[in-house]
């Protein structure tokens, strides 16, 4: 296959179609210290709760008094976020640290939950981009809503990015 990669079996996300999955570049410990830096990332209370190569699933607990819109769903930007995260994170586990280029979400129903699950999938990865796909849902009573897709391109950032950490802010 090209770029070296080996074929994703699109039935089982995160799977090489030859059996076993390489081990992700970067794993959900790395992940969690990721989220831990980000003042934004932290303030939603995203959770990463699977990684495997090539595949990311994390959650977001809904707090109704500051993510909700005028309607009381969960605000288009968070839905955003949650696709954008999920992408990047996805797409690290393929080629390393990483930065989104261009993503696209499509709304589909009303951010209507208890909590959002976020799934990132790699589609393509190459050693210019990564193309992503990402499916949000509602849960509701332990039950999921299909409530946005996306796609992102992600773009390689190199190792020292990832080991710089956020710039400081001008105090």
């Amino acid at each position: 296959m090209q770029d070296g990669q080996e074929p994703m079996d699109v039935r089982r996300p995160g799977r090489a179609a030859s059996g076993e999955p390489p081990m992700p570049l970067v794993d959900a410990a790395t992940l969690r210290e990721i989220v831990a830096i980000q003042p934004f990332t932290r303030w939603t209370g995203l959770e990463v709760v699977r990684v495997d190569h090539g595949y990311v699933e994390t959650r977001m607990t809904l707090r109704p008094e500051d993510m909700v819109q005028h309607h009381g769903f969960l605000h288009g930007g968070l839905v955003a976020f949650l696709a954008d995260n999920v992408s990047a994170y996805a797409a690290a586990t393929a080629i390393g640290d990483v930065l989104t280029a261009q993503f696209s979400v499509n709304y589909l129903s009303p951010g209507i939950g208890e909590a959002f699950v976020a799934r990132g999938y790699v589609v393509k990865a190459g050693k210019r981009q990564v193309v992503t796909r990402a499916d949000i849902f509602a849960v509701s009573a332990g039950e999921e809503k299909l409530v946005a897709i996306a796609s992102a391109v992600i773009l390689p950032a190199g190792a020292a990015s990832l080991a710089r950490g956020p710039a400081p802010s001008a105090a």
